[in-house]
């Protein structure tokens, strides 16, 4: 009903925002000639492409020194795209990353920006290195990316003695896009260059640069003629895992994954049994206090339509969902609609373990040029009752600087089987509202809460529950390219909710500030004082950073004293990444803390985290975690993969867990083809 009422009080056509000074546009060349991906740009509709450049610096908000120059044409069945990345001294050009679908932490890199819908809520994300290695995401209308998908394109780089270039040839068929001529998408590059600590873009804005409603415009795409690909991959595996828990098991298994386009906007996928075995491991598993942790998702169901799944309050958590028996799942784009719908035969753990069949439906409704309206619901028919959820969500663009986000939720759940988890049979509620400003560099935000005390459903992440009240955020942050220093950012943050009973349950306040120096020494001070009923708590906190742009040469050292639930402690912080060979980048994390207990017993803690990943050649590769705690937790894991040929995947992995709950070791092997 009120996506019927919504949609009939706007009455107007959705249209993307008009170029003009503060958009730029670059028309896409349409060609017959089959590109050769290599990295040199010698083919000769090159030559006749239209070029983009002027690329702006975020810290001068001036053309960058070295510039970038920018081509696109595409046939039929792919979109190519050209790029030259002048640079004044190559002999400082950052390029080590061999490894694809990873962050490009201490290389140059450059990412090409697309909204093929033009709705200015989302985009696809395709990175290269000067080595011309792949990494790709996407990104909904929250502003997290989805690191999980993943597409099949090509890439190949070229390093000259004044730049480097690459070219890339994308598939139509890996994104959702309406088949039509005279279309315009959003499209955006990015170029960081990691030796100058220069970031540039080539439509600039300096508030939310990343963010689609600022992109430029790809015009002349006439694709209505664009040759409809199914896109099918289907993946089989078997594995077997063995098992050491005092006895020995041997499980084996095997599964499919399927997916494929229903049309060039809408896919389609299916699962029987998956195994996620092949996973690169989480690498933050352990903490020094035991408090459940969110984690992104990676799983390969899940890649399509997950980006639409992020919400203010996490309603839907995909974690939730463990051993698949089978899932379908339809997402994808219709006229001012983007939309994921899913059924799931599956366990579900929270608070317990559960089993059933899950039906998850999300639409998003686009309301104007930039805001939009969110449903969410969730249906779970279990073995031990039921979970009925609803939610709706909204963010809205007032002007410019001024926006207003909203959700509410209901959930009515049902669940008889205390030996499994909770019991519990009630419909408990959430509602928030937000007033936001946020025009660079200032950014202020007010938000009224109220979630009922048992307002935590199955397949949701709801770590406070039972809260009414105010919350607020005032952060200033600017940046300066000639001044003594790059960055000054300073944020504060108060907190004041009531329980259910108009008691006084959290009253919050904090502040955090960090100065970025023109040396690139940073500096970070922040200062939390709390009350989460009964206890007063506060935290002091200084840091340091060395060669803090630098990402492998940087060193953070932290220092913080404070109070938590009346154990008075000292902390001692320190976090570093090596390449001591440019094939295995290396990162330690240590965290000492002297706590004295309110009995007036001592006690140190600490936590010890090592996570190398060695690259040993083009397609083989090890991953390391090992982390210790005090008491005698662990977790250590190793996984070999091996990319045996064209999708062709085989795994080992070894896991060595102790916590307070249980512990045990296991091996697993597994082999995956893709076709």
């Amino acid at each position: 009903m009120l996506l019927v009422v919504v949609s009939a009080l706007i009455g107007k056509t959705i249209v993307a925002h008009e170029a003009g000074a503060n958009v730029r546009v670059l028309r896409a060349l349409k060609v017959d000639a089959q590109l050769k991906v290599d990295g040199v740009l010698d083919e000769s509709f090159w030559a006749e492409c239209e070029v983009g450049t002027g690329l702006i610096d975020i810290r001068t908000g001036a053309p960058a020194k070295d510039q970038t120059l920018i081509r696109v044409a595409y046939t039929k069945t792919h979109l190519y795209i050209a790029v030259e990345c002048m640079d004044s001294n190559i002999s400082e050009l950052r390029a080590t990353e061999q490894r694809e679908d990873r962050v490009f932490v201490g290389d140059d890199w450059v990412e090409i920006h697309v909204d093929p819908p033009h709705n200015h809520r989302g985009k696809y994300a395709f990175f290269t290195n000067p080595l011309g290695t792949r990494a790709d995401a996407n990104e909904g209308p929250s502003g997290i990316f989805n690191y999980g998908w993943s597409a099949d394109w090509q890439c190949a780089a070229k390093i000259y003695d004044d730049r480097w270039t690459f070219e890339m040839k994308i598939p139509f068929s890996a994104l959702n896009y309406f088949r039509r001529d005279g279309s315009t998408w959003g499209f955006n590059v990015t170029r960081m260059q990691r030796s100058r600590d220069v970031t540039s873009f080539w439509n600039f804005n300096a508030t939310d640069m990343y963010k689609p409603r600022h992109f430029g415009h790809l015009s002349g795409l006439d694709l209505a003629d664009t040759q409809f690909d199914r896109n099918l991959e289907i993946t089989p595996y078997v594995s077997t895992r063995v098992d050491f828990d005092g006895e020995t098991d041997i499980v084996p298994k095997a599964g499919l994954d399927l997916s494929f386009r229903l049309t060039p906007a809408i896919t389609t996928a299916w699962t029987f049994f998956p195994d996620f075995g092949h996973l690169e491991a989480d690498e933050d598993t352990i903490e020094l206090r035991d408090t459940e942790r969110f984690l992104p998702e990676k799983r390969l169901f899940f890649r399509e339509g997950d980006e639409l799944m992020r919400m203010p309050h996490r309603v839907y958590y995909s974690r939730r969902i463990t051993e698949i028996d089978a899932a379908a799942k339809v997402s994808g784009l219709m006229p001012g609609f983007t939309f994921n719908v899913m059924d799931v035969q599956s366990d579900f753990s929270h608070d317990g373990k559960f089993h059933g069949n899950a039906a998850i439906a999300r639409v998003m409704q686009d309301i104007g040029q930039r805001s939009y309206l969110g449903y969410y619901a969730d249906a779970s028919q279990l073995d031990q009752g039921t979970s009925y959820n609803g939610s709706a969500d909204g963010y809205f663009f007032l002007t410019d600087a001024w926006r207003a986000r909203f959700q509410t939720a209901v959930s009515q759940e049902d669940l008889n089987d205390p030996k499994q988890g909770i019991a519990k049979d009630t419909t408990d509620f959430l509602a928030e509202a937000s007033a936001i400003y946020d025009l660079y560099p200032w950014e202020f935000s007010v938000t009224y809460t109220a979630i009922t005390p048992d307002f935590n459903p199955l397949l949701g992440y709801i770590p406070r529950r039972d809260i009414f009240g105010v919350s607020g955020l005032a952060g200033y942050n600017v940046r300066s390219g000639t001044t003594w220093y790059k960055e000054f950012y300073a944020t504060y943050y108060p907190k004041l909710y009531q329980n259910e009973d108009n008691e006084t349950s959290l009253r919050d306040h904090g502040l955090f500030t960090r100065m970025l120096f023109r040396n690139d020494l940073a500096v970070r001070l922040g200062y939390d004082h709390d009350y989460h009923a009964p206890f007063h708590n506060q935290r002091l906190l200084t840091g340091v950073d060395l060669w803090a742009s630098d990402f492998f040469k940087a060193v953070n050292l932290g220092y913080a004293v404070g109070e938590f639930e009346e154990t008075k402690y000292d902390e001692f912080m320190w976090g570093k990444r090596v390449k001591f060979w440019e094939r295995l980048p290396i990162k330690h994390e240590l965290v000492l803390r002297f706590e004295d207990q309110p009995s007036g017993e001592s006690e140190t803690v600490w936590l010890n985290r090592v996570v190398a990943d060695l690259y040993l050649a083009k397609d083989v590769w090890v991953k390391a975690s090992i982390q210790n705690r005090s008491a005698s937790l662990h977790n250590y894991s190793i996984i070999f993969g091996w990319k045996l040929r064209y999708n062709t995947y085989f795994y080992i992995a070894y896991n060595d867990v102790t916590d307070e709950s249980e512990s045990g070791r296991s091996i697993m092997t597994k082999i995956s083809y893709t076709f």
